[in-house]
């Protein structure tokens, strides 16, 4: 880390109106966050919600609930908040390594998309103090997990310089996903539009055609077809894993994580 930079005023002014409104507005947000906490979360941070958690998708969520927090600490919020931020990713870390979602620290396999929405968080907690040692700790073993210095998460493909599949973390590459992890949305994406032009035993004449995911046959056909099509090769939207291999660098300077 570089030395730091002191800025220091020197002269006294009135502050005009926006100003005093802005802070008025954080106050009352400081306490805001204080009422959402107390109704949303058990008294060891845990969210109020389901006991069982079984697909892949959804553990950004529990995240998302909080990752303001950092972001509103570091733009004039409460010393409680910064507080309240990092309790409450440690405990939404804690809840979903028991529903089975979250392995050392860290989702186990699902797509850059949402593992963005989850680990905007970590990037705000690391703002908010660069010296934190939890922070850079966290940084680093993410980082692993895309570099190829994690046997445990196989996720990066040297030779070939990709990421092995679009749904990855934790765990390393998930080249398949079985009918629990979709269970939770299969009533959901039975109002999309069909992933495949080409399912045995359906029309695609017709643009629009849809299929019933909660039709078991149907499914299985669908999940057979994801598994075989989907699951292997790099995407566009893993580019967004080298935000967390770019936090290592900015935490730790090394040439590895440029």
């Amino acid at each position: 880390m570089g030395a730091s930079v002191t800025i220091t005023a020197n002269e006294r002014r009135v502050a005009p109106a926006w100003a005093e409104q802005q802070r008025d507005l954080i106050d009352r947000m400081d306490r805001a966050a204080m009422r959402f906490v107390d109704h949303a979360t058990r008294p060891d941070g845990s969210l109020v919600q389901r006991t069982v958690w079984t697909s892949m998708d959804g553990t950004d969520n529990g995240y998302e609930a909080f990752l303001s927090f950092p972001l509103f600490y570091l733009v004039g919020g409460g010393k409680h908040i910064h507080g309240l931020a990092r309790k409450e990713f440690d405990a939404i870390t804690r809840q979903y390594s028991a529903y089975g979602t979250v392995d050392r620290e860290f989702v186990t396999g699902f797509d850059w998309f949402h593992h963005s929405e989850s680990y905007t968080y970590v990037y705000y907690l690391a703002m908010c103090n660069p010296r934190q040692q939890v922070d850079r700790a966290r940084a680093l073993q993410y980082a692993a997990m895309y570099i190829g210095e994690d046997p445990l998460a196989p996720n990066w493909d040297a030779e070939h310089r990709i990421i092995r599949s679009p749904l990855n973390g934790s765990h390393g590459p998930r080249f398949v996903t079985t009918t629990t992890d979709w269970d939770y949305h299969r009533p959901i994406l039975a109002n999309y539009l069909a992933p495949f032009e080409d399912i045995a035993g359906t029309d695609s004449s017709d643009p629009m055609f849809k299929v019933d995911w909660t039709d078991d046959a149907m499914f299985a056909s669908v999940l057979e077809m994801i598994n075989t099509r989907m699951t292997r090769g790099d995407v566009p939207l893993n580019l967004s894993a080298t935000s967390l291999v770019t936090n290592a660098f900015l935490l730790t300077g090394e040439e590895k994580y440029r």
